[in-house]
């Protein structure tokens, strides 16, 4: 039984602490439940839209000293949100060519320590097949607009996210070329979230 609805049925964006993103309600805890499970070094979001969810994550990794960067081809953050964004450390590279910057993020996620990157522009498949081959052994990477609910045939209202952009099959043949397992899957369904991590060997 739901206490309370995950998403807006009418399309619009929800409001975590306060924050305007397209994410259901779940998002912001279960990503800092994981980032109490791994803490990040850095975390790369590919896809600001108002930059909600970016400063929300950045409440956690400041208090943890990570690092948050977030890209997008628009302006962001919104302009309410620019202020908690500069004084939490989040670095928006906003109205870049998110394809134009693949070897700059490449970088990023090559530095020491454990790099999230999360994988929400305009086309999850090719954000995840892409930078996936750049990942270190512990490194996470995540897709948003995931539907676990469909495969079950679950109705629009009992799925906690039924925008799908990304399928299972296509995160894990992505997975199967990149050395990468599963990551808290169990805990992303209900955030709308695919993840992987690197295999450490």
């Amino acid at each position: 039984m739901k206490l309370f609805p995950l998403y807006a049925i009418d399309g619009s964006g929800t409001h975590p602490l306060g924050l305007p993103m397209c994410q259901n309600r779940l998002a912001v805890p279960t990503w800092s439940y994981a980032m109490e499970v791994l803490p990040p070094t850095r975390i790369i979001e590919l896809g600001s839209y108002s930059g909600g969810l970016a400063i929300a994550l950045g409440v956690h990794a400041y208090r943890i000293g990570a690092r948050v960067i977030s890209y997008d081809r628009s302006r962001a953050p919104m302009q309410e949100l620019a202020a908690l964004g500069r004084f939490l450390g989040v670095a928006f590279r906003d109205q870049v060519d998110l394809w134009e910057c693949e070897a700059e993020i490449a970088e990023l996620i090559a530095e020491p320590g454990t790099s999230y990157v999360l994988c929400d522009g305009g086309d999850k498949p090719r954000e995840l097949a892409t930078f996936a081959r750049y990942l270190k052994p512990g490194d996470i990477i995540a897709a948003h607009d995931y539907d676990a609910g469909h495969a079950l045939g679950a109705p629009d209202l009992e799925r906690p996210w039924p925008w799908g952009e990304i399928s299972k099959g296509e995160g894990d043949a992505v997975a199967l070329v990149n050395a990468l397992e599963p990551w808290m899957q169990e805990h992303f369904d209900l955030a709308g979230w695919l993840a992987y991590r690197k295999r450490v060997t």
